[in-house]
C-alpha cells in the first residue's frame, strides 16, 4: 500500500513558511542593537535606583572599597601568621576601630576646635581690619587689584563675604523711629509736603522732594519693623489709630505666632539633627560590619564574577582587569599613605613656623594631596594666614616679611621633594604609566566634569582608558591600517 505525499499547502498555517525572511521570525529582545540599548538603560536605571538609594549604597560601596583596598594586606597576614581569613580580617577591623577612637576623635576634636576659633575671628571682624590695613599699604594700581580679588571671591564664595566684613547687617532702627510707629507718622509726612509745596523756589522745591522721598523711606523702615515685630501679621495703620486696641491685639497675635513659629523651626531643626545623627550612626556601623562580610567572602565574590566571564573571553579579560587592578589599586592605595604622611608632615612643620590653625590646615592640604599638584594650594592659605597672625602682634614681635614668605614655602617644599623622590618612588611606583602632563590634564578635565571627586577618580580612570586603547583599540586599528581587518572598531 502506497502512501501519498503530504501537499505541501495543507501545512499548519502557524508553522512560519520557509520562504518568509529570518528577521521577521526574531523577538525584538533577540536583536542585537536593542539588547545593547535595553543594556545600557538597565545599567543607567541600576545607577539611578543606587543614588535615590544612597542611605543603603553609600555604605555597601565605601565597605567593598575597604575590602578591595586591604585585601593585600589581609593575605599577607595569613601566609605571615597561618591564620585563618576571619582572624585577620577581625585583627585589621580591631586596630582600625582603635586607631579610629584613639587618633582620629582626639584629631577631629582638635579640628574642630581651630576651625571654630577661625569662625569666630572672622565673624569679629579682626581679618577684615587686617586686610583693609594690609591694602592701604599697597601701591594704588594693586589696592585695586585686591578689592577686585575680594569682589570676585566673595562673587564666587558668598558666604566670604563675613571674613571680608561686607556682609550685609541687620537694620537697626533707632529710638525715635521705634517710638513714631506709635504716632501719626502720615501726618508728619503730610505737614512737611505741604509747608514745603508753598514755595516756589525751585531749589527749595527740590529739598522738599529729597526730604519726601527720604521720609517715604523712613515710613517703609517703620512698617517693616511693625510687620516683624508682629510676625507679619500686624497691620500698620491699626498701629497708627488713636485707640490703639487693634494694635495691642495685632501685636499680641502676631507675638503669639511668631513665638509658635520660632517653637516650629526649632522642632524642625531638632528632628534634622536626630535624623543625621541616625544616619552617621548608622553609616559608622554599617561600615564594619558590611567590611566584615566582604572582607571575609572577597574571594567567593572573585570567583563568582569569574563565572560569568566566558571561556572563550577569559584570557583576554582577566589580561586587562589584571593591568586595571594593578594601575587602580596601586594608584588608590599610594595615593592614601602619601596624603597621611605629607599631612602630618605639613601639619608639624607649619605649627613650628607659626602658621596659626596648622593641624586642620596641614590634614586639609594632606586630603589634596591624593590628587596630584592640588596640595600647592595650601601654600597662599599657610603664607596668609602668617601674615593676619604677625600683623596682630607688636611691631618688635613681628616676623621679618621674608620669613612670612619664606617659612611656609620651605616647609611645603620639603613636603612635595619628599613625595617626588621618595614617597612615591617607593610607595606608589610608576603603576599608572601616565606621564605628567598626561595626569595633571586628567585632574583639570576631571575636575571640570565632576568636581572634586571628578578629580579624584581622574587619573585611575586615565590610566583604564589608556589600558583599554593600547590592548584593545589599538592593536584593531594597525589591523585595520595593514588591511587585516576591514573594520577598525573591535567586534566589526
Amino acid at each position: 500500500m502506497s502512501t501519498q505525499p503530504q501537499n505541501s499547502d495543507s501545512t499548519d498555517p502557524s508553522t512560519p513558511s520557509q520562504d518568509e525572511p529570518a528577521f521577521a521570525r526574531l523577538h525584538v529582545w533577540q536583536i542585537q542593537s536593542v539588547r545593547d540599548v535595553m543594556l545600557v538603560v538597565t545599567v543607567l536605571a541600576i545607577l539611578w535606583l543606587g543614588y535615590a538609594m544612597s542611605a543603603i549604597t553609600v555604605p555597601l560601596l565605601v565597605a567593598l572599597a575597604l575590602a578591595y583596598l586591604f585585601e593585600p594586606l589581609i593575605e599577607r597576614l595569613q601566609r605571615r601568621f597561618h591564620c585563618s581569613r576571619t582572624i585577620s580580617v577581625a585583627v585589621i577591623l580591631g586596630f582600625f576601630l582603635t586607631g579610629v577612637i584613639v587618633i582620629v576623635v582626639p584629631t577631629v576634636l582638635l579640628v574642630v576646635s581651630q576651625t571654630g576659633s577661625f569662625i569666630a575671628n572672622a565673624g569679629s571682624g579682626r581679618y577684615a581690619d587686617l586686610f583693609d590695613k594690609g591694602t592701604a599699604l599697597l601701591p594704588e594700581n594693586m589696592r585695586n587689584q585686591a578689592q577686585d580679588g575680594k569682589v570676585w571671591i566673595e562673587e564666587k564664595l558668598p558666604w566670604s563675604a563675613k571674613v571680608f566684613g561686607d556682609d550685609d547687617k541687620t537694620a537697626t532702627v533707632p529710638a525715635e523711629q521705634s517710638s513714631a510707629i506709635k504716632e501719626s507718622g502720615s501726618e508728619a509726612i503730610a505737614e512737611s509736603t505741604s509747608g514745603d509745596s508753598t514755595t516756589g523756589d525751585p531749589k527749595t522745591n527740590e529739598e522738599a522732594s529729597a526730604n519726601e522721598e527720604e521720609e517715604r523711606l523712613q515710613e517703609m523702615v517703620r512698617d517693616e519693623v511693625a510687620r516683624q515685630l508682629s510676625g507679619g501679621v500686624f497691620d500698620p495703620s491699626a498701629g497708627l489709630s488713636s485707640s490703639g486696641e487693634t494694635a495691642r491685639s495685632g501685636v499680641q497675635s502676631g507675638f503669639g505666632s511668631a513665638a509658635l513659629g520660632f517653637v516650629g523651626a526649632g522642632a524642625r531643626r531638632i528632628w534634622a539633627f536626630a535624623l543625621g545623627s541616625i544616619e552617621l550612626g548608622l553609616l559608622v556601623f554599617l561600615v564594619p560590619f558590611y567590611f566584615f562580610y566582604f572582607a571575609t567572602c572577597y574571594p567567593k565574590v572573585l570567583r563568582f564574577g569569574r563565572e560569568l566571564i566566558p571561556e572563550n573571553r577569559r584570557t583576554r579579560v582577566f589580561h586587562l582587569v589584571r593591568e586595571m587592578d594593578k594601575a587602580v589599586a596601586g594608584f588608590v592605595r599610594g595615593r592614601l599613605v602619601i596624603s597621611a604622611i605629607l599631612g602630618t608632615i605639613f601639619a608639624v612643620g607649619w605649627f613650628i613656623v607659626g602658621v596659626p590653625y596648622s593641624l586642620a590646615l596641614g590634614l586639609l592640604i594632606g586630603i589634596f594631596c591624593a590628587v596630584p599638584y592640588l596640595s600647592a594650594i595650601g601654600v597662599p592659605i599657610a603664607v596668609t594666614l602668617l601674615a593676619v597672625e604677625q600683623f596682630s602682634v607688636p611691631d618688635a614681635e613681628r616676623m621679618a616679611w621674608w620669613g612670612i614668605l619664606f617659612w611656609p614655602i620651605l616647609v611645603y617644599g620639603i613636603g612635595q621633594s619628599l613625595d617626588d623622590w621618595v614617597l612615591t618612588p617607593f610607595i606608589q611606583g610608576k603603576v599608572t604609566n601616565l606621564n605628567p602632563v598626561a595626569i595633571v590634564v586628567a585632574v583639570l578635565a576631571g575636575g571640570s566634569l565632576a568636581g572634586l571627586y571628578g578629580m579624584l577618580l581622574a587619573v585611575p580612570a586615565a590610566a583604564c582608558v589608556k589600558i583599554i586603547l593600547r590592548d584593545v583599540f589599538m592593536p584593531r586599528i594597525h589591523a585595520w591600517r595593514e588591511g587585516r581587518a576591514s573594520d577598525p572598531l573591535p567586534g566589526g
